[in-house]
């Protein structure tokens, strides 16, 4: 099958990225090396800003539901150097386990009719020859250590 989209990467980016396109009608396929439920060290926290673009695209309910109200955040230094900041005028973002995010996102993507493919690892880009070279997909390396090509549009 060849997709119109393959995204490397099914983090926040990549599924948003494929939700929407999803929602267009395109056909979508997310590739990640790892599979998902995954644990990430990395953006446990939403700011009100991310918060308002997954309300408006119908996620941000229960990413809310899912995770804590903040106010603001602090930012500390090996070395003491400590600043705190309030987001004011009512604002609340979200602290969210980011293993819950990846996978409310990845399942709207999903949902929406994008495919995944977990535990893929990038090859690198599928060249396509012609009267010019064009990126015309990617090459991937299955669990099994086969390598394949995934031809997109």
């Amino acid at each position: 099958m060849i997709d119109d989209v393959v995204i490397a990467g099914a983090g926040p980016a990549g599924s948003f990225a494929a939700l929407h396109l999803a929602r267009a009608g395109v056909r979508v396929r997310l590739v990640d090396r790892a599979s998902f439920p995954r644990d990430k060290l990395c953006g446990d926290t939403l700011n009100p800003g991310a918060m308002a673009l997954l309300r408006a695209n119908g996620l941000g309910e229960a990413v809310a539901a899912r995770g804590l109200p903040i106010d603001g955040m602090v930012v500390t230094s090996g070395d003491g150097v400590r600043v705190e900041g309030r987001y004011g005028d009512g604002l609340v973002g979200c602290a969210i386990r980011r293993r819950d995010l990846d996978m409310h996102l990845l399942d709207a993507a999903l949902a929406a009719g994008a495919s995944f493919e977990p535990e893929t690892i990038i090859v690198g880009p599928r060249l396509d020859g012609g009267s010019g070279v064009r990126v015309g997909g990617l090459r991937v390396r299955d669990r099994a250590g086969a390598v394949r090509s995934l031809p997109a549009l």
